[in-house]
């Protein structure tokens, strides 16, 4: 990857609906070079896939908590993670030190209808041992850029 991929890269995470044309002449290319390049991002695994971003507030999921899951054994952890990567409301799941060894990134309408994904969905996942929840009051910065250039 060199200078102008990462300049590609960056336009399109900023705005993945800007035209090839415009990313050309900013990066001083051809249309059909950008077309290429991006292609062999997208193969080699630097674009996972082009989706449009919501926002959660618009579309009734403004409830956001964090979810700290312990297991009972290791021997649950390949059941646990196939059950969660099928929950849509579990937005990102990370392994993580400390007594938990997974936290859970989870939106929902309301209280009501997160209570009832821990209950009903988390916590009945065979092998879950124990849960924490963290409530987040307020969103002070929800961002997807990453640093490429």
């Amino acid at each position: 990857m060199d200078e102008i991929d990462r300049q590609i890269l960056d336009m399109l995470q900023r705005d993945g609906k800007v035209s090839q044309a415009r990313i050309a002449e900013s990066v001083g290319l051809t249309t059909p070079s950008v077309n290429e390049r991006i292609k062999k991002l997208e193969t080699k695994g630097f674009i996972r896939r082009f989706a449009a971003l919501l926002d959660p507030r618009q579309v009734g999921m403004a409830a956001v908590a964090h979810v700290d899951v312990q297991l009972e054994h290791p021997s649950f952890e390949r059941a646990f993670l196939d059950e969660i990567e099928n929950l849509i409301p579990v937005q990102e799941c990370y392994s993580i030190s400390g007594d938990y060894g997974y936290r859970l990134k989870v939106r929902a309408r309301d209280l009501e209808q997160l209570e009832a994904l821990l209950r009903e969905r988390i916590q009945t996942i065979r092998g879950v041992a124990r849960t924490r929840v963290d409530l987040s009051l307020s969103i002070k910065k929800d961002s997807t850029l990453l640093p490429v250039a």
